[in-house]
């Protein structure tokens, strides 16, 4: 009996032993878990000196980013966010653009005679009209001259007397030997109702280099018919008898040749249509087109 006491007691103190050393074993464990998160949860030295480093790089770097905020814009690189003309194809053909008249040859359109306001003379019109007739043939890649620019004293001007006439414009022209020549002014009638555009030619001298005179013209009219609103239809004009001295220029120049007749400064309608800039770059673009689409059919 008491062997067998002895016995369980043993057994009980063994049992008790056992559960005391789990619960240590336990509480060890959850020690040591608390204790790894403070870890990770706190800083342990290197990773404080890494984060007041970070801190630092931070604000350096806030440093330069208000100093760049700072700076005046980046030019842009050369192309960028530029539009770049466009390229024309220069063409091997040489156009000569007379504005009618100048200097102290005032022509047509004095307040009397015409319906021109006080002091707008044929001279004004025909040489706004050409300058623009030029400049609008550079563009389509032409090569040009004119015979003159309404200041400077032409070379050709023999006499001096500051009137360029007819003769003395031929000389030149024939001299340059140009592709084609285009002779600008403006009309006048005692009928007032005579008006719109005349385009003038010559093919009865036979001193022509070719035999462009009448292709070209109808080409010009055509043009102006199609971009210009106009009094009336081009009107073509073959003078049969082209010994007016005003014709000197389609008669007597060796290269093909025409004169356009602008409208009827004696038109009111017409006079209006000649004085406004806007209609005076239309037509001119008209002209510069008709010539364009002559050549054109040339080439092709």
């Amino acid at each position: 009996m008491k062997l067998q006491c002895k016995k369980t007691a043993a057994f009980l103190t063994a049992a008790l032993l056992g559960v005391f050393f789990l619960a240590g074993c336990s509480e060890r464990n959850s020690g040591n878990e608390a204790a790894e998160t403070e870890s990770s949860q706190g800083s342990t030295p290197e990773t404080g000196e890494r984060t007041a480093e970070t801190e630092q790089d931070r604000g350096d770097a806030a440093g330069v980013s208000e100093e760049i905020i700072s700076l005046p814009p980046a030019m842009p690189a050369v192309g960028v966010g530029r539009i770049m003309p466009e390229v024309v194809e220069q063409r091997d053909i040489l156009i000569c653009v007379d504005p009618g008249h100048g200097f102290e040859d005032g022509g047509s359109g004095d307040a009397e005679t015409s319906f021109y306001p006080a002091g707008t003379l044929e001279k004004d019109i025909t040489l706004a009209v050409a300058t623009m007739v030029n400049e609008d043939l550079v563009k389509r890649g032409f090569q040009t001259v004119m015979t003159h620019n309404g200041i400077d004293q032409p070379e050709y001007d023999w006499d001096g007397n500051w009137k360029f006439n007819p003769n003395e414009r031929v000389a030149m022209m024939n001299d340059l030997n140009p592709d084609y020549i285009v002779s600008i002014h403006t009309n006048t009638t005692g009928n007032p109702n005579a008006c719109g555009v005349e385009i003038y030619y010559d093919h009865v001298s036979g001193s022509k280099a070719n035999d462009w005179n009448e292709p070209a013209a109808e080409t010009i009219a055509a043009a102006i018919d199609d971009l210009v609103e106009t009094t009336a239809p081009t009107d073509l004009r073959n003078p049969i008898n082209a010994e007016n001295a005003s014709l000197a220029v389609i008669r007597d120049s060796h290269p093909a040749a025409c004169l356009i007749e602008l409208g009827f400064c004696t038109n009111e309608q017409d006079a209006k249509n000649l004085i406004d800039p806007t209609w005076q770059a239309s037509i001119a673009d008209a002209i510069a087109e008709g010539i364009e689409r002559f050549f054109d059919s040339r080439e092709s």
